[in-house]
Formats: C-alpha cells, structure tokens, sequence
C-alpha cells in the first residue's frame, strides 16, 4: 500500500465517521474547521449560536451544553 493509498483509506474513515454524527456536531466540526485562530469558548460560543445551530432541545448552546 502506498502512502497514498493509506491517505485515501484514513480519509474514507474519517469522511464515514463524521457522518454518522449527529447533525450538530457536525455543524460544530464545520465551525472549527473555518476557524483559522486559536478561539476561546466564549467566542466560539458566540459565533455557534450566531451561526443558527441549536442543540438537541433546539435551543441556543451554553457553555455548559458545549462541553
């Protein structure tokens, strides 16, 4: 197996491992992922709830729904 090869299988999984998750940590996975700076929780918080993503009740995250 080449290290290509091995690139593409490790992407695969990672690509079937994430969707399998719940939509919203997917949508918390696609937050971090434009985020180009280290980000504290408050901020990131912020930017989530902005973002229009709830939890599971359908309401606005707080730090303690976060962790």
């Amino acid at each position: 197996m080449t290290k290509f090869d091995a690139a593409t299988a490790e992407c695969q999984q990672l690509a079937q491992a994430y969707y399998q998750l719940p939509t919203v940590e997917q949508k918390i996975i696609q937050l971090f992922a434009v985020i180009y700076e280290p980000i504290n929780r408050t901020a990131f918080l912020t930017c989530l709830n902005q973002s229009g993503c709830r939890n599971e009740n359908g309401k606005a995250f707080i730090d303690s729904t976060l962790k």
